[in-house]
């Protein structure tokens, strides 16, 4: 255990598939470890990552406050269940609530969820495409960017139908 211990606080960079990465929760002294209540609180945060609908809501938010009807109308989920995963998100700290009358309206409180998610989603894109190319087939980045090269070309050298 000690070893792992000592492990999991090396903040050393490490080169992961040619890339360098440092891991900004990796305490510098490694005689401090992460509490178990810090890694509970850790755990709880991605937690509220966990459900389809919340990453929805999110992206959704990322344009800007929006209040519960645009979300519903954005998201194609019912009311009570935007509802829902809007308390949990304002619990978890990662979404802010405003009240104007009658109305709620959203927002991100906490722009590192943004670059989270940011960093999750190119990471899976990245894996998708390699394992569609693996299997010889197209992604639709791939399939958007042939659609260009072909219109490039036929606008280059037109095909003359007469």
């Amino acid at each position: 255990m000690a070893t792992q211990q000592s492990e999991l606080h090396d903040s050393t960079p490490v080169q992961v598939g040619g890339t360098t990465l440092s891991s900004a929760w990796q305490l510098k002294d490694p005689k401090q470890n992460l509490s178990d209540p810090l890694l509970d609180l850790i755990a709880a945060r991605f937690r509220l990552l966990g459900e389809p609908l919340r990453l929805k809501v999110l992206a959704a938010l990322i344009a800007g406050e929006r209040n519960v009807g645009e979300l519903v109308a954005l998201t194609g989920a019912g009311q009570a269940n935007i509802s829902k995963h809007l308390a949990a998100l304002t619990q978890g700290g990662l979404v802010n609530r405003r009240k104007v009358g009658t109305n709620s309206y959203y927002a991100i409180a906490d722009p590192s969820i943004v670059t989270l998610c940011d960093v999750v989603c190119a990471d899976v894109q990245q894996h998708f495409a390699a394992q569609a190319h693996k299997l010889g087939l197209s992604t639709p980045v791939e399939e958007s960017r042939n659609q260009v090269n072909t219109t490039e070309n036929e606008a280059q050298h037109p095909v003359d139908t007469h």
